[in-house]
């Protein structure tokens, strides 16, 4: 039911929301099509016009797609992980027939914030190799990410080495073969950096994991710290 007493919020913004909700519930699935227009005016007593600001909100955070001759489509899908083994994004992400790039990444020497150099076995002023990335699929920024790897692994600053899956490019070139991880998840707000690398709104709900990665020999690789959009990134851990 929408609220329409005054200072509500906007009519167009309550059908949004439901709308939005349903999808999210998945009442609908990438792929489906949405009731009709006529149908959304019907049963909540609204005009056409606010049907189709509510869609186009939509449309334009990526929940459905407007097609000609065939109506309005969901194109909106969570990916859900299990933690099974441990594995590369890029790996995470070719499992579901998704194929990933970088739209961003460099590298740099930096000091890391004290508790990943405690956790790495680092002084509070040792550096480490700094690599900062955003992955995307489809051109959709999908997870930003900062990974810190002590310098005493000689690891090349060349960005280019490191566009693909880190896993492997340290497996095949160096000799290094990730064995053990350590996860940490957590929900946080994005801050101005965070959304400006994942295309969202500042304030908007992120999936944030913190992992640790060991080698063969049981000594740290580097710590990685990710942050994924939540509309769009779910993890199911399987006991």
């Amino acid at each position: 039911m929408l609220e329409r007493k005054r200072g509500s919020i906007p009519l167009y913004r309550q059908l949004e929301a439901i709308i939005k909700e349903s999808i999210e519930k998945g009442e609908y699935s990438a792929g489906d099509i949405l009731p009709a227009e006529s149908a959304y005016m019907a049963e909540h007593d609204v005009s056409r016009i606010t049907v189709r600001q509510a869609l186009q909100d939509l449309a334009s955070l990526g929940y459905v797609q407007g097609r000609p001759g065939i109506g309005t489509v969901v194109t909106y899908h969570k990916i859900e992980e299990a933690l099974q083994g441990i594995k590369s994004f890029s790996e995470e992400m070719r499992e579901h027939g998704i194929t990933m790039e970088s739209i961003r990444c460099e590298t740099s020497h930096a000091v890391p914030p004290l508790p990943v150099a405690y956790a790495l076995g680092l002084g509070n002023e040792d550096e480490c190799l700094m690599i900062v990335r955003v992955r995307a699929a489809e051109g959709q920024p999908v997870v930003f990410s900062t990974t810190y790897i002590p310098l005493s692994r000689g690891l090349p600053d060349d960005p280019s080495c490191y566009e693909d899956s880190l896993y492997e490019y340290l497996a095949e070139k160096h000799g290094i073969i990730a064995a053990k991880a350590t996860d940490t998840f957590e929900s946080v707000l994005s801050d101005r950096t965070i959304a400006d690398n994942l295309g969202i709104d500042e304030g908007e709900a992120v999936f944030k994991r913190t992992r640790k990665s060991l080698d063969q020999y049981s000594k740290a690789i580097g710590i990685s710290i990710s942050y994924y959009p939540g509309k769009s990134y779910s993890y199911t851990i399987e006991l």
